[in-house]
C-alpha cells in the first residue's frame, strides 16, 4: 500500500459558486490533500530529489484555485486532483475542497473526492531535445531524472557527440531528446519544468546564443501543433537544419509526421545524415535508451 503525504488546511480566497454575490466576491475556501506515494526512495537516501515535492504541488494549486472563478466546489476539486496527479510519483490524491460559512447552522460544506491517475485524460505527447558541453555526462542524466519528476517518461534517445555550431572554441556537445507526456500547456512546462530545471543545474543564459551550456532543454515538438512560444517555433525549425537535432528525434518515432512538411522524422534525419555525428555508447539517460 503507497505511503501518505498530506497537506492540511490550506486557507485560499477565489470566487466560487452560482449566486450574483459569490460571482461578484472572493470568499475562503479550505482544501486537504492526502497524496499517495511511494516515499521509499526519499526514506533510503535523504536526497530531496527523490521525494515527492510538495511545495511545488501547493504552489501549482494556489495560482489554479486563486486565479479561478469555478461555479462547483466539485469542478475545484477535480481540477486540484488533476494539478497533484500531474506530478508522476503521486499514484492516488484525495481532495477535499470546504466552503466554511456557506451553509446556515453548518460550520462549513463541500466535496471529497479520490481520483488515480486512470481517471484523468490522455496527456499530450511532447518532443523535448536536449544539449550540453559543460559535465554533460552528468548534466544531461540529471536533467532526466529531474523531468521524469515532472512529467511521464515514454522514451529516450541514444546520446550523440556533435561539434559546437557557430563557435568552435568550445567542447563538443552531447545531444538527445525524449518523449513526454504532459497535461502541462506549452508555456507552462516551458517555464515551470524546462527552464525551472536548466536554473537548477546552472544554465546562465547570455547574448550569445552559441555560448557553452550546463543543459538546453527544449520543446521540439508538442504532439501534431503549430504554435509561437514566446518567440519561438514549435515545431523547432533546428529538426529541418540539424541532425544532431533530428536524428535523435527520428530515434523515438521515426514515422511521426512533421506536422508542417509531412516528412516523418526518419525522412528528415537521413536527409541531413553526414560526418560529425558520433553516437555515445557510454552515456546512458534511462531505461529509454
Amino acid at each position: 500500500m503507497s505511503d501518505r503525504i498530506y497537506i492540511k488546511d490550506l486557507l485560499l480566497r477565489t470566487i466560487v459558486g452560482i449566486n450574483l454575490e459569490e460571482r461578484q466576491k472572493r470568499q475562503d475556501v479550505l482544501i486537504n490533500l492526502t497524496l499517495y506515494a511511494d516515499t521509499r526512495p526519499a526514506g533510503a537516501s535523504d536526497d530531496i530529489q527523490d521525494a515527492v515535492n510538495y511545495r511545488t504541488i501547493t504552489k501549482r494549486i494556489i495560482r489554479l484555485v486563486e486565479g479561478s472563478a469555478f461555479y462547483l466546489v466539485e469542478k475545484m476539486a477535480a481540477e486540484i486532483a488533476a494539478t497533484c496527479l500531474e506530478v508522476p510519483a503521486v499514484e492516488r490524491v484525495m481532495v477535499r475542497v470546504e466552503k466554511p460559512g456557506a451553509l446556515r447552522f453548518a460550520r462549513s460544506v463541500g466535496v471529497e473526492i479520490g481520483r488515480t491517475r486512470q481517471d484523468l485524460p490522455q496527456g499530450r505527447q511532447v518532443f523535448v531535445s536536449l544539449g550540453s558541453n559543460i559535465d554533460p555526462e552528468r548534466n544531461l542524466p540529471e536533467a532526466v531524472r529531474r523531468l521524469a519528476q515532472h512529467c511521464r517518461l515514454l522514451a529516450v534517445s541514444p546520446v550523440y557527440e556533435t561539434q559546437p555550431v557557430g563557435r568552435l572554441d568550445q567542447p563538443n556537445f552531447l545531444n538527445a531528446a525524449l518523449l513526454l507526456e504532459t497535461y502541462r500547456e506549452p508555456a507552462e512546462l516551458k517555464e515551470e519544468v524546462l527552464l525551472a530545471i536548466e536554473g537548477e543545474l546552472g544554465r546562465v543564459r547570455t547574448a550569445d546564443k552559441n555560448a557553452p551550456r550546463t543543459v538546453d532543454l527544449d520543446i521540439s515538438l508538442y504532439g501534431e501543433q503549430i504554435l509561437n512560444l514566446e518567440g519561438r517555433h514549435i515545431p523547432d525549425p533546428d529538426i529541418l537544419r540539424f541532425p544532431h537535432v533530428a536524428r535523435p528525434l527520428a530515434d523515438l518515432a521515426p514515422e511521426f509526421r512533421h506536422p508542417e512538411t509531412g516528412q516523418t522524422l526518419s525522412e528528415i534525419a537521413e536527409k541531413l545524415a553526414g560526418a560529425g555525428l558520433r553516437r555515445r555508447h557510454d552515456v546512458a539517460l534511462g531505461p529509454g535508451e
